[in-house]
């Protein structure tokens, strides 16, 4: 008799996954062409350069404290046009996801439940977000989902070549990111207890993995004592109420913004309504099981609930050995196993359980899959205020920028402002941060192999800034400025760095028109026009 999660897949079955595949895309091409934000900033630093030199050089020294593979690979994608061409391979390995999960979940958790998780891995926000985040996150997740499905096969194959594949993809995600090690671990203590006949080529096919990690094992070492690796701890301390919130925003939303916000009190309702559908509904197969058996490989259910835990847990007992590196972009890799785990829940009871669960599980996150196309909840148009000063200034009109963290040498307005891959704006257009070292200062650290994140550097005083301003725009001139939410609450206060900026402005000038754009959170901006009244 043929195994039900061997057999090949029906038609109508290729159709649902491939029709899956094309709207998890869908959902992701609008924000695939955001503004650069947050992280990514440091993505274009490394691929690009900015006269520090290679991309390799860059990450062995302060700047990154993660391995190499995706930048080398993004290096090679930066010719897209505008941001997309350090997004690219995270689209491409968020969008082969969604396949991969139901692969695994047909050979783990059987049909109904792999479909579900195919569906939740589509439409998740947090899935959205970081398929359209240019940094190694997704790519990790892939190669993950690539080394758990070449080590089923192996394990039930005859010849060495998809233990081959395995160690490659082990390899790969070690190369990728470092938290991949906590569902890679996991995965070979599942593997060498379920699977004894296995034991041998499990472990010659990881040592061979290893072999191929250990040219970078000194960089790996030295990375646990880098600044970059002390980011988490610093800004995001590990603490019950921080964990919480992360694994929230991980299981139910979407990374940056709250659940009660995205997808929302509806949203929140429906999966929880599912959860409880699916509970019911495996407690009355329990009563009435008659003997079948639940999933089509023996140890499948406890295989995904290993990959489920496997990043959460290890990221926490982590923090016992150094800084803690728990939030919700480094437990990724373990999402596909948290989506086939709640496929199984709610697809594991009988009719009528097992079609209401699922359908109140999916229209919960369908909510926030829709929502992630409101420019809203994206990343802040960076983009939108450049064009609107362009449209409505002078060529030569300063901008005074309100600082925003950035782990790289620029904001994401003066990389809105550069020609793709350089540092400054094509045409000498004078961009002042507040509250910042000047871009020229952050450059020099950063060519140096230092991160001004934990450098100490001199910062021009908001007066400095609103008399270069001012020197800059002319008589009778123009100064745009933007700020964030942030930036904007303290303005409206008369406290923070753009009312003290605005203050030290001649008397001359005052507000003639504003303009805001959309942005997640707290972090939309809005630009400011400020114009002097005394003749030019």
């Amino acid at each position: 008799m043929v195994d039900a999660g061997r057999r090949p897949p029906a038609s109508g079955t290729l159709a649902v996954v491939a029709g899956l595949t094309i709207i998890g895309l869908a959902l992701r091409l609008p924000s695939f062409g955001d503004s650069l934000w947050g992280d990514e900033l440091s993505t274009n630093f490394v691929v690009n350069g900015f006269g520090a030199g290679s991309t390799i050089h860059i990450i062995l020294g302060e700047q990154e404290g993660t391995p190499p593979l995706f930048f080398l690979l993004t290096w090679l994608t930066k010719w897209f046009d505008g941001v997309e061409g350090l997004r690219v391979i995270s689209l491409l390995a968020g969008v082969a996801s969604i396949p991969l999960t139901y692969l695994l979940g047909v050979r783990t958790v059987g049909q109904r439940a792999a479909l579900v998780a195919t569906a939740l891995i589509a439409l998740a926000p947090f899935q959205i977000f970081y398929a359209t985040e240019g940094r190694a996150y997704a790519l990790a997740m892939f190669f993950c989902l690539l080394a758990t499905l070449t080590l089923l096969i192996a394990t039930e194959s005859e010849g060495y070549g998809w233990w081959i594949a395995y160690a490659l993809s082990v390899a790969a995600a070690a190369y990728t990111h470092y938290t991949t090690g906590f569902v890679l671990i996991a995965l070979f203590g599942w593997a060498f207890f379920a699977r004894p006949r296995a034991r041998l080529r499990l472990v010659l096919a990881t040592a061979g993995a290893f072999v191929l990690f250990l040219p970078w094992l000194p960089e790996f070492l030295d990375d646990r004592h880098e600044p970059a690796a002390k980011a988490v701890q610093l800004l995001h301390p590990l603490t019950f109420h921080n964990a919480v919130d992360d694994l929230l925003h991980w299981s139910t939303g979407h990374p940056f913004i709250n659940a009660q916000d995205l997808p929302g009190p509806v949203g929140i309702w429906l999966m929880i309504a599912a959860v409880v559908l699916g509970g019911i509904g495996v407690v009355l197969r329990l009563r009435h099981r008659e003997g079948e058996r639940w999933w089509p490989m023996p140890g499948g259910l406890t295989l995904v609930i290993v990959l489920a835990a496997a990043a959460p847990v290890g990221a926490a007992l982590e923090h016992i050995f150094g800084p803690t590196i728990f939030s919700t972009r480094n437990i990724i890799t373990s999402s596909p196993g948290l989506a086939l785990a709640a496929g199984a829940l709610v697809t594991a009871g009988p009719k009528p359980w097992r079609i209401a669960a699922p359908l109140l599980l999916l229209a919960g996150f369908a909510i926030g899959a829709v929502m992630m196309l409101d420019s809203g909840n994206r990343r802040p148009d960076a983009a939108g205020p450049v064009d609107y000063i362009e449209a409505n200034g002078p060529p030569d009109a300063p901008v005074a920028d309100a600082f925003s963290l950035t782990p790289g040498p620029q904001t994401g307005l003066e990389a809105a402002f550069a020609e793709k891959g350089q540092a400054y704006p094509a045409n000498g257009r004078k961009i002042l941060t507040l509250g910042a070292p000047t871009l020229a200062e952050r450059l020099r650290v950063r060519q140096n192999g230092g991160i001004g994140l934990f450098h100490p550097l001199p910062t021009p005083s908001d007066k400095q800034l609103a008399d270069e301003a001012a020197r800059a725009a002319g008589p009778g001139g123009t100064i745009f400025i933007t700020a964030g939410r942030g930036s904007i609450a303290d303005l409206e206060r008369g406290v923070g760095v753009v009312s003290s900026f605005i203050r030290d402005l001649p008397p001359c000038y005052h507000a003639v028109a504003s303009r805001s754009f959309p942005g997640l959170g707290l972090v939309g901006i809005t630009v400011y026009v400020y114009r002097c009244d005394e003749p030019a």
